[in-house]
């Protein structure tokens, strides 16, 4: 008869305890992710907040302008009618952001300021703001 010996016990972590560490680490890293993220652009935020409430038209622009990551520039920009054209560079299509009194929320054409419609009492020229 031959005597048959126990195996050697494990030695070290089982694999349930490594993948939960593993998925700890993940995830306290996250965590420190978006806590770095929000203290160094939490300041571009609260302004992009600001001028959101502001002038959401500029706004909208700006936004279109900064995340196409070239792709589109600002081409006119008249802040006193709240008015913003943005060219593709590649095509050179036009599209103009303008604050809509009528409505009271922003609005886009395609084309220059010659585009918005005149209904929206956006005025036509800068030099046409009553003064007080």
């Amino acid at each position: 008869m031959e005597a048959y010996s126990t195996p050697p016990k494990k030695k070290g972590l089982s694999n349930g305890a490594k993948i939960g560490i593993g998925c700890g680490g993940l995830a306290l890293l996250i965590v420190i992710g978006i806590v770095v993220a929000g203290m160094l652009l939490g300041g571009k935020l609260m302004e992009f907040g600001e001028e959101s409430q502001k002038n959401p038209a500029r706004a909208t622009a700006t936004s279109m302008v900064n995340l196409s990551f070239g792709a589109m520039e600002m081409v006119a920009e008249d802040d006193v009618n709240k008015r913003y054209t943005v060219k593709v560079t590649k095509t050179g299509d036009m599209t103009t952001i303008y604050w809509s009194e009528k409505s009271k929320t922003a609005k886009y054409v395609s084309g220059d300021f010659s585009a918005i419609p005149q209904e929206t009492g956006v005025l036509s020229e800068p030099e046409a703001v009553p003064t007080p």
